[in-house]
């Protein structure tokens, strides 16, 4: 049992453990990880780029107890131990890479229905939880409720009809854009989907979008963004000077640690809306994203609710880590 308190304060008693579903190479991960030890929070990473040829998860179950255990790094952690989850990603990334297509393919599912038992199998706080993760993930859904607690949003369709894309498109009052629906995984290193101005090439394409739906928005003009990024009841705002460099001025994530980040001021209806949002969702961790325009109106893009925020406080000094640790800390402690 740990003992975590300042000095001259109350002591407190550390009773829980904190599991960290993560991979090796995740430099917020490596944050979170130097800021509980230096609160003595007892924790276990757990890389799911080692699970499941570099880790074991297993469950036992009978009529009179349940039980389950992870084994990672030469450590071993009961479910029933674990108070709180900081939850990066959920995939098994750890297959063997010399498997034949069908059995890496059965390999994978097999490994993921596994992981999904952690589900139901412990009343742990997560942040996020798996299947709310999931569900905030849709970006239709995320349309549908920043529209729904009163966030402006651009005029969008999304459709694989190529038809239905060329009517909005001839019926816009400006350009408009393109966005994936996802961020793959799949793709080259440097190689990421940006967000970019639909041109008369670009709709000469446009039928492949039968086999793959897209997100088709009005392009809002802006003034800055800004990404603010939540941890339960805190808000941290950081403003994107997008539009001082060319290449940032459609989609910042061309160049996201070149852009000089600054805190900025909420209002309160800003934030109450943000709340209910994460509410609906069920989310304790999000990362937003708004844009600014030049005559001050807000505008909700999307939401992350697994978002970067290390290149955010690194350029404002946002406590957004402390944030992570005192949410993930508090379920621990007695």
């Amino acid at each position: 049992m740990a003992r975590y308190g300042s000095a001259g304060a109350k002591a407190f008693y550390l009773t829980k453990t904190c599991l960290l579903i993560t991979e090796r190479f995740e430099p917020t991960a490596d944050l979170l990880v130097a800021e509980l030890r230096r609160r003595a929070v007892t924790f276990l990473r757990w890389n799911l780029d080692q699970f499941p040829e570099g880790s074991t998860l297993s469950y036992h179950f009978s009529n009179q107890e349940f039980s389950a255990e992870i084994s990672s790094d030469g450590r071993k952690l009961r479910l029933g131990n674990v108070a709180s989850i900081w939850c990066r990603g959920f995939r098994p990334w750890g297959i063997p890479g010399d498997l034949q297509p069908a059995d890496r393919k059965f390999a994978e599912e097999e490994s993921q229905r596994a992981l999904d038992g952690l589900f139901t199998g412990t009343e742990a706080l997560w942040i996020n939880h798996p299947q709310n993760h999931r569900r905030a993930n849709s970006k239709p859904a995320q349309l549908y409720i920043a529209r729904y607690v009163g966030f402006e949003i651009p005029p969008t369709v999304i459709s694989n009809d190529a038809e239905e894309v060329r009517r909005f498109i001839a019926q816009a009052k400006g350009e408009t854009v393109y966005k994936a629906l996802s961020q793959t995984l799949d793709l080259d290193p440097g190689k990421a989907l940006f967000t970019g101005l639909l041109t008369e090439r670009e709709l000469q394409k446009l039928d492949l979008i039968r086999v793959s739906p897209g997100i088709f928005q009005a392009l809002v003009p802006k003034s800055y963004e800004l990404r603010i990024t939540v941890v339960g009841s805190r808000i941290f705002a950081g403003k994107i000077n997008s539009q001082a460099d060319p290449e940032t001025k459609i989609d910042w994530r061309h160049k996201p640690f070149d852009i000089e980040a600054e805190p900025a001021e909420l209002s309160s209806d800003v934030e109450r809306k943000i709340h209910a949002f994460m509410e609906f969702f069920g989310l304790v961790y999000g990362a937003f994203d708004f844009i600014v325009t030049p005559d001050g109106r807000w505008v909700f893009l999307e939401l992350n609710p697994a978002g970067q925020y290390m290149w955010v406080e690194s350029k404002t000094g946002l406590p957004i880590t402390a944030a992570l640790a005192d949410a993930l800390s508090k379920p621990c402690i007695t």
